[in-house]
């Protein structure tokens, strides 16, 4: 029985059946891919010890390597692979915490400007977490997730640890820019966060 080593420096056996459901999710209503061909790929590459973050790279570099002419989609499957991977090292779990928590963490870490938090109330925070729709993540492709976590997301470029998953980056290009507007800013911050995280600009 292989053993993988989690993030908390904890052992436990390779779960074969959650390694089956991340690569059934990313293959999820994409065409002309195989979650089996994805698993057959990326087994032959475990060894006992191996670390959790490295059984997930070795997923995402068996889908990409499976890119080709012929079957383009893998780029998806990749994509999305990456996407479960960055909000498990970010976050410690898939679904994102609240908006104002990630600001206020990294506010604290240094990474996000302090005036952030007093630019806008809780309320604000709340309702602009609401507009976040994190899902679009899954629209990424191999090539743009791959930009996004070794250029554009917020990171200690000595530790490579990222503290923000692409959504969270786009919402904070449109608050920081607007939040200054006097009129219509919270409307304005949701037009122009919607326009950008769907590709419209």
């Amino acid at each position: 029985m292989t053993e993988v080593i989690k993030r908390d420096g904890n052992k436990e056996s390779l779960d074969i059946e959650k390694l089956h459901k991340v690569v059934s999710f990313a293959c999820e209503n994409v065409a002309g891919v195989s979650a089996s061909q994805v698993e057959l790929n990326s087994q032959i590459q475990f060894f006992d010890g191996i670390k959790t973050e490295d059984v997930q790279e070795t997923l995402i570099k068996s889908a990409a390597d499976l890119i080709s002419e012929a079957t383009p989609n893998y780029q998806w499957v990749a994509g999305r692979l990456i996407n479960y991977h960055l909000r498990k090292m970010v976050y410690g779990q898939f679904d994102p915490p609240h908006l104002h928590g990630i600001v206020l963490k990294n506010v604290e870490r240094g990474f996000y400007d302090e005036e952030i938090l007093s630019s806008f109330t809780k309320a604000e925070f709340n309702k602009l977490n609401s507009y976040i729709k994190h899902q679009r993540d899954d629209n990424l492709t191999y090539a743009a997730m791959e930009q996004f976590r070794g250029k554009y997301l917020v990171q200690n470029r000595v530790t490579k640890e990222i503290f923000e998953t692409p959504q969270i980056a786009y919402m904070l290009i449109a608050m920081t820019l607007f939040q200054h507007y006097s009129e219509d800013r919270i409307k304005t911050i949701k037009e122009y966060y919607d326009a950008i995280s769907t590709f419209d600009i």
